[in-house]
């Protein structure tokens, strides 16, 4: 028997370094260390790192807590420094950024994370990346590190896949157990031993022909929804123009016609996913000598949707004989979704709106059901309970979809309101509630003209 194959048989017994512990990395740690698993981490944050040896959730995610308590410092170990710490799998997963002046990706914690792997392997180890690259990364980038610094050679010596993260957050723990999971290996040994690594905690394995189409299948993922919403949101600023309700015309063709599945429109798109991902393909059809106009234009229009709205609501109360210049706001909903429930504030449409909504009021107070209120003190913005927001306020603004929002009494609550006053409903959240009735309660919603 080999040591291939007798690595391939054991797999369950091999040791696995995780290095960064963001949502990627923390997510995946724990419940491979749920499944049995012996588990290393390691962050260069060193903040991080300290909560997580307190046991501290450092983003809200459902079950979180209780996996770090049954798990942290038992089968998951976090180690100051990876380097003298053995393990037989090493899993790549910080982060890949874009400049925010050039939108170029940038891949020193790739190449970083890369080196230090590379001079810690050993013969048979297998490296998994599963950081969002550009195509050819693993094999034009990563591997060529891993073989520098260790001086063997992938597919002789060791072995390496990319396997991507493709989990929703505020429901990862619990899609990593279920969603397929999508495998390239640099050659066949590779795709069988991460594919055996990854089916002791998820039954499904999708295994395709090479990194580079494993790649491709994140890029994907990420760049066709942000598609598709774009082309809700554009059809939300043709029903405004001329008088119409987008919402109900989205229901209309969408109910029992299979063809269709459009989605509702939003206040943007944002998020630490989808307003990256497709700079980063975008950057691949450019090194091809192609455009990639689609997916640009998307991307505007899901950055730019969100900033219009302070003018637009100006506009509304105007009509009324107000305006939103030196007004009373109230924000609700930081986090960049509502649904499932999430703390991340990383390119939240709400800040780029609040960018917008300071040019013409500095009067303005914030709640979210998950964000804590330090961290919208952090943002500049007064932290209030829901009825002390609402209190004399001349415009409320919800800009998530938490379902918590359902349950508020939003009689008691709009009467409280320094009216003629604006309630915009980005996520049409309060549609059923026939907030018409409210007298000098001006509701609307994005698409609603």
């Amino acid at each position: 028997m080999t040591s291939y194959e007798y690595g391939f048989i054991t797999i369950k017994n091999k040791t696995v370094m995780i290095l960064g512990l963001g949502y990627v990395g923390l997510t995946l740690g724990l419940v491979m260390a749920d499944s049995g698993y012996a588990v290393k981490g390691f962050d260069v944050n060193k903040g991080l790192m300290a909560k997580l040896k307190r046991k501290e959730p450092p983003f809200y995610e459902n079950g979180l807590q209780d996996l770090l308590d049954d798990h942290i410092d038992k089968r998951f170990k976090l180690v100051d420094s990876p380097e003298g710490n053995a393990a037989e799998v090493f899993i790549i997963t910080v982060g890949t950024p874009i400049d925010k002046e050039t939108k170029e990706p940038k891949m020193d914690m790739i190449r970083g994370a890369a080196k230090t792997v590379g001079k810690m392997l050993s013969k048979d180890n297998i490296v998994i990346l599963r950081s969002t690259v550009m195509i050819g990364t693993t094999r034009n980038v990563v591997i060529p590190e891993l073989e520098k610094a260790s001086g063997m050679k992938a597919g002789k010596d060791f072995f390496v896949a990319f396997c991507f993260e493709r989990t929703a957050e505020g429901r990862a723990l619990k899609e990593l157990r279920v969603l397929p999971q999508i495998i390239g290996g640099y050659d066949e040994k590779s795709c069988e031993i991460a594919s055996r690594l990854f089916n002791e905690y998820t039954p499904t394995i999708i295994k395709v022909d090479s990194v580079e189409t494993a790649e491709l299948c994140k890029l994907m993922d990420n760049c066709y929804r942000d598609v598709r919403f774009a082309f809700a949101n554009q059809l939300a600023t043709l029903a405004e123009k001329i008088g119409l309700n987008i919402h109900k015309a989205i229901d209309a063709v969408n109910l029992n016609y299979q063809r269709n599945s459009i989605p509702k429109p939003s206040p943007g798109v944002g998020g630490p996913c989808l307003t990256k991902d497709p700079y980063i393909l975008n950057k691949v059809f450019r090194l091809c000598g192609m455009d990639a106009d689609l997916l640009l234009s998307a991307r505007k229009i899901n950055e730019t949707s969100v900033k219009v709205i302070p003018s637009r609501c100006d506009k509304i109360l105007r009509g009324s004989g107000k305006t939103l210049k030196g007004a009373r706001v109230f924000v609700v909903g930081f986090a960049f979704k509502g649904e499932p429930e999430t703390s991340d504030l990383r390119d939240s449409t709400t800040l780029w709106f609040l960018e917008s909504l300071r040019k013409y009021t500095k009067d303005i107070s914030g709640y979210d059901p998950v964000v804590t209120s330090a961290e919208i003190k952090n943002l500049g913005i007064k932290a209030v309970g829901i009825e002390d927001g609402f209190r004399n306020a001349d415009a409320v603004f919800i800009m998530n979809n938490h379902r918590s929002y359902l349950h508020w009494n939003i009689e008691k609550l709009v009467v409280k309101m320094n009216k003629p006053a604006i309630f915009f409903d980005s996520w049409y959240v309060f549609a059923e509630r026939n907030m018409a009735q409210y007298k000098d309660i001006i509701y609307t919603s994005i698409g609603i003209g």
